[in-house]
């Protein structure tokens, strides 16, 4: 008999734009203000502010509620992307 999982891992990741690090998009989002894509450290920075978002609060990173201008993405070669301009 085989086994249907109810709860499985997402198959959809992305890469954060403030530390590159790779993530599952269930763990992270998008800024309301900078439109970055951003992993849960750099979105929310801790539990409370998770749980304030999940309650309704809108979801504003770090930097933006900290009143700080983002950092540009960093610049990350991808597999299947075109090799950057010189």
């Amino acid at each position: 008999m085989s086994v249907i999982p109810i709860f499985k891992k997402s198959a959809l990741s992305t890469e954060c734009d403030q530390c590159g690090v790779l993530f599952d998009l269930m763990h992270g989002g998008v800024c309301d203000r900078c439109q970055r894509i951003l992993c849960r450290t750099h979105l929310h920075g801790s539990w409370l502010r998770r749980l304030r978002v999940d309650l309704g609060a809108p979801s504003t990173c770090v930097d933006c509620r900290a009143g700080r201008t983002p950092a540009p993405p960093p610049k990350r070669s991808r597999p299947g992307a075109p090799p950057p301009a010189r």
